[in-house]
């Protein structure tokens, strides 16, 4: 019936160029007839025909290039040839893809000709068949023939997924009054999304966010994003179809954007359940943080061929593995960079048992702390004394240096030498002499009067 109805239409639009055609070809032949024989003008008519044929494809080419984003000659020309079809009314859909969204007149849907898409530096697609997969196009224009669809559309933005329970609701919490049963399942199943185990049986739940782009190089593919055509195929044609559901339902074909998140997942609840929950949440301050530890991990497995193994109690071998999911990254055309963990949640009785922890430990912890920083006071306020005895043995005996060693001195003029040490301590220091003025003139006065006395021996 659809077949019918597209031959239906089609000869339609073939006889609505042929009326034209029609016309334009009985007003030349009354112009001719008018002005004398038809015979005696018949050149005349068919040089008018072969000029409006010319001229037509001449306008088709010039205007061609102004319609469609065209950069080259077989451009141009296909770019005329989708004019022709469009004059025909055997043209295909134009689509145009903006950030990897995807903009199209409804009435384009049900047409299956030749086509074109147009694409924007963040865009890329994967074209096909009704029986194979043709290949990926990039940012720029793409002619598609007929019964050609978009397999898969891609952003070559870096992408960003957030899971986990949302920030104002508990999500260990019961059934709520007022809480319809479905919202208190979605509840749930966005507390599972991040539900891992502690080796000790403790439930946590965590939000997690997860960035990640197409594997390609800034400024491959015309593009500062990055594209790659076999990246773009890897990760349409690699994404999972659910059979059980219909094909009109838009959670059939699970997007690919879920696929680095989900792998972040699984390597996350292995890792938490190598711990437990006091060596998660240490009584004291611990020199490793454990949440940064296992996002470090988590990081390297993802973006890294090998990495460090770590046995059933958190401890790190000396032997490297080859990372798998690495490998499964690559072979979807992804490029993992970074996880964020925040907002971990516990079951209402742990997060009880936890506060009440920490108010029966935090006066012990205390007053260790306390001793620790008693303990470190005492050790500078002798190590400060010591030094202060050094430099003050320092600046008063230093005249005492440039004596030779040979020098023979007596008690007065060895007793002057260190009047002077000390003059000269306080006068080059700006805060001694500003507090011992009084005390630099005594010792001035001192040094005359020893000048004025006798031997003192």
């Amino acid at each position: 019936m659809t077949a019918k109805h597209k031959k239906t239409s089609i000869n339609k639009n073939y006889n609505k160029i042929f009326f034209y055609f029609l016309f334009y070809i009985l007003i030349l032949i009354a112009g001719i007839n008018i002005n004398g024989a038809i015979r005696s003008n018949f050149g005349f008519g068919i040089l008018a025909l072969l000029i409006f044929f010319f001229s037509l494809a001449i306008f088709l080419i010039f205007f061609g290039q102004f319609i469609l984003p065209v950069l080259n000659l077989p451009e141009r020309i296909k770019a005329v040839q989708q004019l022709i079809l469009y004059l025909l009314g055997d043209h295909g859909p134009a689509f145009f893809i903006e950030n990897g969204e995807l903009r199209e007149r409804r009435i384009d849907r049900s047409k299956k000709g030749p086509g074109v898409v147009i694409l924007d530096t963040a865009s890329a697609a994967v074209l096909r068949t009704p029986v194979k997969y043709k290949g990926a196009i990039g940012p720029g224009i793409a002619f598609t023939e007929r019964n050609d669809i978009i397999a898969g559309i891609v952003d070559l933005h870096i992408q960003s997924q957030s899971v986990g329970p949302r920030q104002e609701e508990d999500p260990f919490a019961p059934l709520q009054k007022g809480e319809s049963t479905a919202s208190y399942e979605a509840r749930i199943a966005r507390r599972n999304e991040t539900l891992a185990v502690t080796r000790d049986g403790i439930q946590i739940c965590i939000n997690l966010t997860v960035r990640f782009k197409l594997d390609a190089n800034p400024g491959e593919g015309n593009s500062a994003f990055g594209f790659n055509p076999k990246s773009v195929e890897k990760v349409i044609i690699g994404q999972s179809v659910n059979f059980e559901k219909p094909d009109d339902n838009p959670d059939r074909i699970t997007s690919w954007k879920w696929y680095p998140v989900n792998l972040t997942i699984d390597i996350l609840r292995e890792y938490i359940s190598k711990y437990t929950l006091n060596e998660i949440f240490p009584l004291t301050k611990s020199e490793i943080n454990l949440l940064d530890l296992i996002s470090t991990q988590i990081k390297r497995r993802l973006t890294q061929s090998h990495y460090y193994q770590i046995d059933s109690y958190g401890k790190e071998l000396n032997e490297t593995v080859f990372s798998k999911e690495y490998d499964l990254l690559k072979k979807r055309g992804i490029k993992f960079i970074d996880l964020t963990i925040t907002n971990l949640r516990f079951p209402a009785q742990i997060e009880e048992e936890l506060s009440t922890r920490w108010r029966t430990s935090w006066m012990e912890v205390a007053n260790r702390q306390k001793k620790i920083v008693e303990q470190e006071q005492a050790i500078q306020s002798l190590s400060g004394q010591d030094q202060a005895l050094m430099d003050y043995a320092y600046g008063t005996s230093k005249h005492l240096g440039s004596y030779p060693e040979t020098t023979q001195l007596d008690s007065k003029e060895l007793l002057i030498s260190l009047l002077k040490g000390n003059l000269d301590t306080i006068s080059q220091d700006p805060e001694l002499s500003s507090l011992l003025g009084s005390e630099y003139k005594d010792i001035s006065d001192l040094i005359e009067w020893v000048r004025s006395q006798g031997d003192l021996t």
